[in-house]
């Protein structure tokens, strides 16, 4: 899952593709997430729901915070799903407390609690020189290391993130059409 949006959106686009070990493309999924919102978790368990798909097997996940800071919480995605689930950043948020402090003083304290609850940002360098940063729930770290490993072809970020980035992107393109 990935998200583009519009500048100046109140909604942004999450995009998702179902992607098999052979890196074949097996399904879609969009849907819209509030920007400065909080319902980023509850949006992707729906646009699964959607797929109807019981032959997952896990999630990946272009970062946690989404949406200006629409905070997708992975426990709950985990318990929702049973499937592991994998977040990729290449950058981590600096100064994040500060930020959701000075962005939200009614509910910045819930939105560091699920930052919180979502772990610690783990740095993987890949072989190609790439660099990143993970967070898991579900799945213990070889495997999280070794599927990332097994999805990243080109650039630093796995087959299934990329194509879902260009995904949510083409539809931000359709929906920006007069």
């Amino acid at each position: 899952m990935a998200e583009s949006g519009i500048m100046g959106a109140r909604q942004t686009i999450l995009g998702g593709v179902v992607m098999r070990g052979d890196l074949i493309i097996d399904g879609m999924v969009w849907d819209r997430a509030t920007i400065l919102g909080s319902d980023a978790t509850q949006t992707i368990i729906r646009m699964l729901d959607r797929l109807n798909r019981r032959d997952l097997g896990g999630i990946m996940l272009h970062g946690t915070i989404i949406a200006g800071y629409n905070i997708i919480e992975l426990d709950l995605l985990h318990q929702a799903t049973s499937l592991p689930i994998v977040s990729i950043t290449k950058q981590p948020q600096e100064n994040l407390h500060e930020h959701l402090k000075s962005t939200f003083p009614s509910d910045w304290t819930q939105r560091w609690q699920i930052a919180q609850r979502n772990g610690e940002l783990r740095s993987l360098a890949l072989d190609s020189q790439s660099h990143m940063f993970v967070q898991s729930k579900g799945c213990r770290w070889d495997v999280v290391k070794g599927v990332i490993k097994r999805f990243t072809r080109f650039g630093g970020l796995p087959e299934p993130i990329r194509v879902a980035r260009l995904f949510a992107r083409a539809i931000v393109e359709i929906e920006r059409r007069p």
